[in-house]
């Protein structure tokens, strides 16, 4: 009997619904205690503040790309955590959105994770709205991510028609892959869970830095604004930031945080209930290089905010 920890990669490029899935794992029925970390490209973890806590904390490991960058904080964090004496019955580990997780596969192999954990599986969540319409250096990223998935989940297909979900398919996954759709996150846990589909020997390593051509900027303050002003500022960001998230503190709202995503130019602004700690704003945005300037994101919000106020 294999007693070591089984490990699930929930990949998927910026905005395809990473969180919203593993939230809905972590309210499953399945009677696990689950450990998650939660890899963020930015140098603040929007993420980890949006999982669902329950009997264990959430890991972290921000500012930068877990499949490269810092790997090894990451083969070190794992260690720590299985010899601790207090290991997790399961773990998530949520790739960064620009991560391929065909590289973090490859650490489970590593002589110093490979006698605590066996990688279960690599779920790929797919954005059916929008995968189609990235630039092509994105959408290289993205097939990376698929060469690497043992499972694929196809996410936001109830927001286009069933013939564009075919095509997608057709054009996108192998045929053999197994493939499941999610509405709101929602996949059977038996599909996803305790699988066995990992085959280490068919890992996909790929060589290019699949960090280079991102960029990430973050802008955080304890001031609050108006929701409406809030609203008009992040609604101002450019086209090229085609991924922003982060937690609003509103003067409207003061006991309610508000959970801001940004994917494409879809904008969505969500009462999340009320604040874990000291109420602040916190964002973060991502696109592709080309509007790498310093501070870009603190004279946007800044500017924007003090016209408004």
């Amino acid at each position: 009997m294999d007693t070591r920890v089984p490990v699930t990669i929930v990949a998927g490029f910026l905005g395809s619904g990473k969180t919203t899935l593993i939230n809905t794992l972590l309210q499953g029925d399945h009677g696990l205690n689950i450990t998650v970390l939660v890899n963020d490209f930015g140098a603040v973890n929007i993420d980890s503040d949006l999982i669902l806590k329950r009997e264990r904390e959430v890991m972290e490991l921000s500012n930068g790309c877990v499949c490269c960058s810092i790997q090894s904080d990451l083969v070190a964090q794992l260690q720590a955590l299985f010899r601790s004496g207090n290991s997790p019955e399961y773990l998530l580990i949520e790739a960064s959105g620009v991560s391929q997780p065909g590289r973090i596969a490859s650490v489970f192999g590593y002589p110093q994770l490979r006698n605590y954990a066996r990688l279960d599986a690599v779920v790929t969540l797919l954005d059916a709205e929008n995968t189609d319409m990235l630039s092509d250096n994105c959408q290289q990223l993205v097939q990376a991510q698929i060469e690497a998935a043992d499972i694929a989940v196809l996410t936001k297909t109830d927001l286009v028609d069933a013939q564009r979900v075919g095509d997608f398919r057709e054009r996108w996954l192998f045929p053999d892959l197994p493939s499941y759709e999610a509405r709101d996150g929602h996949v059977p846990l038996q599909y996803l869970l305790d699988t066995g589909l990992h085959d280490p020997s068919s890992a996909a390593l790929l060589q290019s830095n699949p960090a280079a051509g991102f960029y990430s900027q973050s802008w955080s303050s304890q001031k609050p604004f108006s929701y409406a002003s809030f609203k008009s500022a992040l609604g101002a960001l450019p086209a090229s930031v085609f991924r922003a998230k982060g937690v609003l503190y509103c003067i409207d709202f003061p006991d309610t945080r508000i959970v801001f995503q940004k994917v494409g130019s879809r904008l969505e602004f969500r009462h999340d209930g009320p604040w874990r700690g000291t109420p602040e704003t916190r964002l973060v945005i991502i696109g592709e290089d080309g509007l790498d300037q310093d501070g870009f994101l603190q004279k946007q919000m800044e500017q924007s905010l003090a016209a408004r106020s």
